[in-house]
C-alpha cells in the first residue's frame, strides 16, 4: 500500500501540535528564569508573569516555526523536508534555550553572538552535546505527533489551545500597557527576565485618550519611593554611600543640556553666547555621550551607568546615587525642560521620579515657544526662591530644528571648516543650516540664563555644567548618516562639556572623557562621598586626566563597545559587528575576549 502525499493542511497540523509539543518543553526550561524572579504578594503581578511566561514561552518555540518550516510548507509540502527543517530547528532553538538560562542564572543578561565570543570552550562543548541529544529527542518526538495525529487523537482541540496562548499574550500585554502607564513595578520588573522579550507601551496613547491621569500616576510614584518599593534584583548602588557631613555651605548646580549640541560649532560666529561661556570654562574636547538617543544619553548622565540598566531602572523607578546627595542635603530643585520630562527620555520615571510637580510640556506651543518658556520659568522660579538653601538646576532645551532654514552661510572670510564640509554637500545643507539656526536660538536663551545667575549675584556660588545629550551628524564619514540614533559614530556619540567652577581655573582637557564620569566628579568634588567609583557607576573623576580605554555607549534597541580605533556594536536579536573608527566596516578584526568580559562584567555588576 502507497501512502499518499501529505497535504498542506495536513503539515500545517502537524506543524502546529509540533509547536504546541515544543512550547511545553520550552516552559520546563525556561522556569529556570522564575528561580531568581522576586515575586511579589501583588496579584496582578503574579498573574502577569504567569501569563506573560507563557506566552513568550510559545513565542520562543513558534518563531523557528514561522519564520522557517511554514514557508517551506507553502513552497514545498512534502513531509521529509518539512519534518527535517523542524526537528533541526527546534533543536538549535531549546539549545539556545537551556545555553540562555545558563548564561542568565551566572552573569545577569542573555545570550547574544557577542557573549558567545567569550564563553569557555567546555561551556560550548556542552551546548554540542546538548543539541545532539535534543536533535535526537525532537526526531522522536516529530514522530510520536505524527503518529498521534494520524491516530485521529487531535480532538483535545487545538483551536482551544491556540485561543488560550492567544488569550495569554493579549491579556498579559494588556496589562503590561496598564502597568507601564501608570509605574505599576510589580508588573514592568519582569521584562529582563526573558530573552528576546519586549512588551508593549503606551503611556501617551493612554493619557491623550484620558484613561491614564498624569498626576495620580506621579503621586503613585512618589508613594513608590517613599516606602521603598523592594528592588531586590537592582544592586545600586553596591554599598552605602558615605559622603561627609557639609558644614559648611554647598555651590549651587546649573546644568544646562542643550539637545544635539556638537562641541565643534561651539564658536564666537556661530553661539556668541557659548563661545564666550568656553572661555571661562573647564573644556573636555574629547567627551563622548553614553549614548546616541536623548534617553540613553541622559540616562548615562544621571547615572554613570551603561544604557544595558535603563530597563531595569525604569522598571523599578529607582533614582540615580547622585540625585539622592542632592535630595540629602536639601537642595532647593529647579527643573524645567522645553522637551518635557516624559518619553523619549523619561527622566520622570529614572532620574527625577522623587520629585512632584514636575513641569508638563506646553501641548499648544510651537517648540521654539517651549524653549523660551523654559528659560521664562527658570526666571519666574530664581525671582521667588528661598535664598538659605542651595540650588540645584536642570534647563533642558530642545533646539527647534523644525523651522525653515532662513539664513544664508556665514560670509567666506569667517567660513569655519565645518560649515563649510556641510554646506558644500547638497544632502546635507538644509539639515545643517536648519541646525545652526536653531542653535543660535538656543544661544540667544542661554545668554539669558547667564545674565539671570549674573543679575542674582550667583555666579561665584555656582558651577555651571553645558553639556548635551549626545552629537548630531550630517554625512561626516560619507556613509549617508544624519542627525543621532542611527549609528556609533564618533559625530553622533561626540558631545559637549563645559564646566564653570568656581575656584578652578579655565582648562582645556583633552583626555577621552564620558557623560558617565558627571555623577563621580559631583559625588566626589561637592559631597566629598568616598566609595570607590565603581560601587555607583562605570565612570570616573572627569579631572583625574585619564582616558578611558573603552565605553559602553546605547541607542534605544541596541548598545556598543567603543574603543578609541574600533566599535563593536551589539544589534537586537544577538548579532553583532565592528566598524573602525571612521564607522566603516571591520570583516578581519580579532575581538579581544578580556575586553568584552569586562564589558559585560560592567553590564550586570548592579544587578542580582
Amino acid at each position: 500500500m502507497v501512502l499518499e502525499p501529505p497535504s498542506r493542511r495536513q503539515l500545517l497540523r502537524w506543524t502546529g501540535w509540533f509547536g504546541v509539543a515544543n512550547v511545553a518543553i520550552n516552559l520546563l526550561i525556561a522556569s529556570r528564569y522564575l528561580w531568581d524572579y522576586p515575586f511579589s504578594s501583588d496579584v496582578t503581578g503574579n498573574i502577569y508573569v504567569l501569563l506573560a511566561f507563557i506566552a513568550h514561552a510559545a513565542f520562543l518555540a513558534y518563531l523557528p516555526l514561522v519564520l522557517l518550516v511554514i514557508p517551506l510548507l507553502l513552497v514545498l509540502p512534502m513531509r521529509r523536508p518539512v519534518i527535517t527543517v523542524a526537528v533541526i530547528a527546534m533543536s538549535f532553538s531549546v539549545s539556545l534555550l537551556i545555553l540562555d538560562t545558563n548564561v542568565f542564572a551566572q552573569n545577569r543578561y542573555h545570550l547574544t553572538w557577542l557573549t558567545l565570543e567569550i564563553l569557555a570552550w567546555h561551556t560550548l562543548a556542552f551546548a554540542g552535546v546538548f543539541f545532539i541529544i535534543a536533535l535526537a529527542f525532537q526526531s522522536v518526538l516529530a514522530g510520536q505527533v505524527r503518529n498521534w495525529l494520524t491516530a485521529g487523537s487531535q480532538q483535545i482541540g487545538g483551536r482551544w489551545i491556540a485561543i488560550g496562548l492567544i488569550a495569554c499574550l493579549l491579556v498579559s500585554q494588556s496589562i503590561h500597557i496598564w502597568a507601564d502607564a501608570v509605574g505599576h513595578i510589580p508588573v514592568t520588573r519582569f521584562t529582563r527576565y526573558m530573552p528576546l522579550y519586549r512588551p508593549m507601551k503606551a503611556k501617551r496613547i493612554l493619557a491623550d485618550l484620558e484613561l491614564v491621569d498624569p498626576d495620580l500616576v506621579q503621586k503613585r510614584r512618589l508613594l513608590n519611593h517613599s516606602l521603598g518599593t523592594s528592588d531586590s534584583e537592582l544592586r545600586y548602588p553596591l554599598n552605602r554611600i558615605n559622603c561627609r557631613a557639609k558644614t559648611e555651605s554647598l555651590p549651587n548646580i546649573l546644568i544646562v543640556m542643550i539637545d544635539a549640541l556638537r562641541p565643534d560649532v561651539v564658536h564666537p560666529k556661530l553661539l556668541p553666547n557659548l563661545a564666550a561661556f568656553s572661555q571661562h570654562a573647564s573644556r573636555f574636547r574629547q567627551h563622548y555621550s553614553g549614548g546616541n538617543s536623548t534617553r540613553m544619553g541622559l540616562f548615562s548622565l544621571f547615572y554613570g551607568l551603561p544604557s544595558t540598566y535603563w530597563q531595569s531602572i525604569y522598571a523599578l523607578q529607582r533614582p540615580p546615587v547622585l540625585m539622592d546627595q542632592v535630595r540629602r542635603n536639601n537642595y532647593q530643585m529647579a527643573l524645567f525642560s522645553a522637551a518635557g520630562f516624559g518619553r523619549p527620555a523619561s527622566l520622570d520615571r529614572t532620574a527625577f521620579v522623587a520629585w512632584p510637580g514636575l513641569p508638563g510640556k506646553g501641548a499648544d506651543m510651537s517648540l521654539l515657544e517651549q524653549n523660551v518658556k523654559a528659560t521664562d520659568d527658570w526666571l519666574d522660579w530664581l525671582s521667588r526662591r528661598t535664598t538659605d538653601q542651595p540650588i540645584f538646576a536642570y534647563l533642558q532645551y530642545d533646539p527647534p530644528k523644525n523651522q525653515k532654514a532662513s539664513e544664508e552661510p556665514i560670509e567666506e572670510g569667517d567660513l569655519l571648516e565645518v560649515e563649510r564640509r556641510f554646506i558644500n554637500n547638497p544632502e546635507t545643507r538644509d539639515a545643517w543650516l536648519r541646525y545652526r539656526q536653531a542653535l543660535q536660538m538656543v544661544d540667544h536663551e542661554f545668554g539669558r540664563v547667564l545674565d539671570s545667575l549674573e543679575s542674582q549675584s550667583l555666579t561665584d556660588n555656582t558651577i555651571v555644567i553645558v553639556t548635551s545629550d549626545h552629537g548630531s551628524e550630517y554625512d561626516d564619514n560619507g556613509l549617508g548618516y544624519i542627525g543621532h540614533g542611527n549609528a556609533f559614530s564618533n559625530a553622533q556619540l561626540l558631545s559637549t562639556m563645559m564646566i564653570v567652577w568656581p575656584g578652578r581655573e579655565s582648562t582645556e582637557f583633552s583626555h577621552r572623557t564620558a557623560s558617565h564620569d558627571l555623577p563621580v566628579t559631583l559625588l566626589q568634588e561637592v559631597f566629598e562621598c568616598h566609595n570607590p567609583p565603581r560601587e555607583y557607576s562605570v565612570g570616573q573623576n572627569l579631572f583625574s586626566g585619564e582616558s578611558w580605554p573603552w565605553m559602553i555607549a546605547g541607542s534605544y534597541n541596541s548598545h556598543a563597545i567603543i574603543e578609541p580605533d574600533q566599535v563593536i556594536i551589539s544589534h537586537p536579536g544577538g548579532f553583532f559587528e565592528v566598524r573602525d573608527r571612521d564607522y566603516r566596516p571591520v570583516s578581519d578584526s580579532d575581538l579581544n575576549p578580556a575586553l568584552i568580559r569586562e564589558a559585560m562584567e560592567a553590564q550586570s555588576r548592579f544587578l542580582e
